[in-house]
């Protein structure tokens, strides 16, 4: 299995970390609803290994720990409402959607939330080979037809509490996915449908895509991946320079292959 470490640094101070407890972001579904998003064919634990995602009980203890550290962090924050969070890289093949997959199970691991994984890199996209879906509509599907709902779009992956969104069908010239009206009111509508819901969006490279620039003004929290070795300083800081202080929550630091 791949292995993962992970540097990151969050924008709130210690005592703020410590002392921050959850408040009720004002969602219309309930934990009832989200316990009954119960998937009628789980996942084996091959199937697990096979899509390169971690599960309870693996041997790769560490390694879920780390993820289960970094869960946390995310959701002590002052706006409890912050769940939509971005995952992006300095350059392209950094891991980003090994990494997204895996936040987004361990997170629907804890029985008090559940994830959504939403495939925003058009020009690179995992989610539907992942877990087995294509030919589902997805994200581009839903922007330009109107006649498409948010239900025919979300999909279970058959780990308890986790869906995604695909990439979708559709195959575009255009730079302006992301600014359309009807990829803005999903995002709003599917961030305050459910109480204690996290939204992973698997984002394209923020140094190479205009899209990356899009996306960071609709998140509430962005990580910034980076293949381990890879990527010099000067890059880093550079991308990381173009992330809003107060949206920024850290680095990770991949050795994913």
């Amino acid at each position: 299995m791949n292995k993962l470490e992970k540097a990151i640094s969050l924008t709130m101070s210690e005592e703020q970390y410590i002392n921050n407890t959850y408040g009720d972001c004002g969602s219309t579904k309930s934990m009832d609803e989200m316990e009954s998003m119960d998937d009628t064919t789980a996942l084996t634990e091959q199937e697990y290994i096979d899509k390169k995602i971690m599960f309870q009980g693996s041997s790769q203890g560490a390694l879920l720990n780390q993820l289960r550290d970094i869960r946390t962090a995310l959701n002590k924050t002052k706006n409890t409402n912050n769940n939509l969070i971005m995952i992006t890289s300095v350059e392209k093949n950094s891991g980003t959607s090994f990494f997204s997959r895996n936040i987004a199970a361990v997170t629907s691991f804890d029985s008090s939330r559940s994830s959504l994984l939403i495939d925003c890199n058009i020009s690179n996209p995992s989610v539907a080979d992942t877990f087995d879906l294509k030919g589902k509509n997805g994200v581009l599907d839903y922007i330009y037809d109107s006649e498409i709902t948010e239900s025919e779009i979300i999909n279970p992956v058959g780990i308890k509490r986790f869906r995604c969104v695909t990439a979708g069908n559709i195959k575009m010239e255009s730079e302006e996915y992301f600014t359309h009206p009807r990829f803005r009111s999903l995002l709003n509508d599917l961030k305050n449908r459910y109480k204690n819901r996290n939204i992973f969006i698997d984002a394209p490279s923020l140094l190479d895509s205009a899209n990356a620039r899009i996306l960071l003004e609709l998140c509430d929290q962005v990580i910034l991946v980076a293949p381990i070795g890879r990527v010099g300083i000067k890059k880093l800081e550079a991308a990381s320079k173009i992330i809003p202080k107060e949206k920024f929550s850290g680095v990770v630091i991949n050795d994913y292959s």
